[in-house]
């Protein structure tokens, strides 16, 4: 079936004047092609500002996403045709019948109260009217985790709910996080400006979380979030083992934080310093063979590496796998392993106080004058003098 821009704006259409949702068609480029609602109000524009910049091509084409924004909820479905993202049919903003009496209005009347039944029936319709295809109710429960804490949860939602508005507790919601983990997962460094006010570590929310002078739910909160980013870090290519490393030294250095402040620094460090490692990672794309390689280089830094060993774990001759990493990577095999043990040995010398004897002996170096010979010819100077230079102990 041929998809077309007039089929799609139709049904939008249609969406709209039944059940007074706004519909919304943003294309493959984050461009607004027409949008059904009745308002002009300026909280509305923004919001549909920030509805632009979600990465819907990320998500699958086979069934309805559901997503909340603050209290507002939302679902869309991508439209592709012959394995061609054109863009995503955006329905919302609606509530939950929980926060009814809210009185948020985006044309000065109240925004539409639907069950989460009416939403899913409304996108399986939607979605049917789109494809000409049949969904499980079930199926599209199970693939949105939006959906199922909201049926897990129906009878206790209203108290929890009026608990929270008591007590001004506010969490992040999906959408910044999903912008957030996409532009970790891609090494997009300069983007995390643009999100981190908003995102799991944003200052005020997490402030206000703090007036149940409970910090160790902020602990717990930040740990889940460091868990989140090392997934999509490893989703972006890092290696696993460093991956999981800087995830234990994180939620370590958490459990050790006293104040909220000290906390989302912390985060805030972890989220740069995972999507920079995701970013350096991207730039140097070798062949499968050279990157077996460099990860198990990585993983076995302190231990005992040699060509044959990497020869036989890569099932290649160690002549060609040497000609062919000298090649890809730019240096020889034994030149990059004293470079990556040098850079290991740095960090020693900079956050430890390991005697510089020791550090060389770790890094199996064969003695300590071999030792400060390679470190200077890397750094241009000896071990000790880097220390005094660079400790922060």
């Amino acid at each position: 079936m041929k998809i077309n821009t007039i089929d799609l704006q139709y049904i939008s259409q249609l969406i709209y004047e039944t059940h007074h949702l706004p519909v919304t068609y943003i294309n493959s480029l984050g461009k607004i092609i027409f949008d059904y609602s009745s308002t002009n109000n300026p909280s509305y524009i923004s919001l549909k500002e920030q509805l632009k910049t979600y990465p819907y091509h990320k998500d699958s084409n086979a069934y309805p996403i559901f997503f909340s924004y603050a209290e507002f909820n939302f679902f869309y479905i991508n439209v592709q045709q012959e394995d061609q993202y054109l863009g995503a049919i955006v329905v919302g903003p609606s509530l939950s019948p929980e926060v009814e009496d809210i009185k948020t209005s985006v044309n000065q009347e109240l925004i539409p109260i639907l069950h989460y039944q009416q939403s899913l029936a409304i996108s399986l319709f939607v979605y049917y009217a789109i494809y000409q295809k049949k969904l499980n109710k079930s199926a599209v429960i199970y693939h949105n985790q939006a959906l199922r804490p909201l049926i897990r949860h129906e009878e206790n939602t209203t108290l929890e709910l009026s608990y929270a508005r008591r007590n001004d507790i506010i969490h992040t919601n999906l959408y910044y996080e999903k912008i957030l983990l996409d532009n970790v997962k891609n090494g997009r460094i300069e983007k995390l400006n643009e999100v981190l006010n908003y995102s799991i570590v944003e200052q005020a929310e997490l402030g206000i979380l703090s007036k149940r002078n409970n910090l160790r739910s902020v602990q717990y909160l930040m740990i889940t979030g460091i868990a989140l980013i090392c997934r999509a870090a490893i989703e972006g290519g890092l290696n696993e083992e460093t991956a999981f490393t800087l995830n234990d030294f994180y939620i370590q250095k958490l459990e050790d934080q006293n104040s909220l402040i000290e906390i989302l620094s912390l985060m805030e460090e972890a989220i740069y310093d995972y999507t920079s490692r995701v970013s350096q990672a991207n730039t140097r794309k070798y062949s499968g063979p050279i990157t077996t390689c460099i990860h198990f280089i990585e993983n076995e830094l302190y231990g005992d590496l040699t060509l044959d060993q990497l020869s036989a774990i890569c099932h290649l001759s160690p002549n060609y796998l040497s000609s062919l990493f000298k090649k890809e990577v730019g240096t020889s095999f034994s030149e990059y392993i004293q470079q990556q043990r040098i850079d290991e040995a740095k960090k020693l010398l900079t956050f430890t106080n390991y005697p510089i004897l020791d550090i060389g002996s770790l890094l199996n170096f064969t003695d300590q004058s071999y030792f400060i010979k390679v470190f200077k010819k890397f750094t241009g100077i000896t071990p000790k003098q880097y220390r005094t230079k660079y400790s922060h102990k």
